[in-house]
């Protein structure tokens, strides 16, 4: 239980409170199928693997995010040895993955739990239209007073501005009032830790930190979230 006293919860989305990795293969399996092109887990992983690195690359400032739109295809294609208009199945593949939404295993029931005490903001990393359609789907967006997205906060997580962009949709609160939950040491950790928040990290593979990034407080599963920051 945490003896700090907290106004405002920043949550990321992705593999925090929705599952990305389900959605992700159901919207590349369903572009890959269109384009007549084989699709099974090993292929899959390799994408889930050049992405993740070409995220972590957009979030650090080293590609943009146009960049980031086609390299990720280009990278994969070359690596399965096959060829596609790179433009146009990013596009299918982006709308495929507007249409996806799987709510993680006890988000739901954890939100309604804790919109009832505290305000509650969504803060994520990606592009407007997947994530507003995403969070509609969901059926959680209600639960939140504020949805940032970093498309248009004109920067991401962890840059400081996404979060001067943040503060400013949320009033200013006492940054010692604000607690950012999500997965990422990098994104969400990191970004939280340097902004002067404290910080939970939502670990529930219990992989090991090797970031050198602390997080304030560990989680390994989404309900032990509501015993730390519930005195009741």
């Amino acid at each position: 239980m945490s003896d700090q006293s907290y106004s405002w919860i920043l949550f990321d989305a992705d593999n925090t409170l929705l599952d990305f990795d389900s959605s992700e293969r159901q919207a590349l399996q369903q572009t890959l199928e269109e384009n007549g092109l084989p699709c099974d887990d090993e292929i899959l992983a390799l994408y889930n693997q050049i992405n993740k690195a070409c995220w972590h690359a957009f979030e650090s400032g080293q590609i943009s995010r146009q960049q980031l739109r086609t390299l990720r295809f280009e990278q994969f294609f070359g690596a399965i040895n096959a060829t596609a208009d790179i433009p146009v199945f990013s596009q299918r593949y982006l709308y495929h993955l507007s249409q996806s939404a799987y709510v993680i295993e006890g988000a739901g029931h954890l939100l309604a739990q804790l919109h009832i005490h505290f305000q509650m903001a969504l803060i994520t990393n990606g592009l407007r239209d997947v994530q507003r359609s995403r969070l509609e789907l969901s059926g959680i967006q209600h639960y939140f007073q504020e949805v940032i997205i970093s498309d248009e906060a004109g920067f991401s997580k962890p840059h400081t501005g996404f979060f001067d962009f943040t503060f400013d949709k949320i009033g200013s609160p006492p940054r010692k009032e604000v607690i950012v939950v999500g997965d990422s040491l990098n994104a969400d950790i990191g970004g939280g830790n340097a902004y002067g928040l404290h910080t939970c990290w939502y670990n529930p593979e219990k992989s090991e930190n090797q970031s050198g990034i602390s997080p304030t407080f560990e989680i390994h599963d989404l309900a032990e979230l509501r015993n730390l920051l519930l005195t009741n």
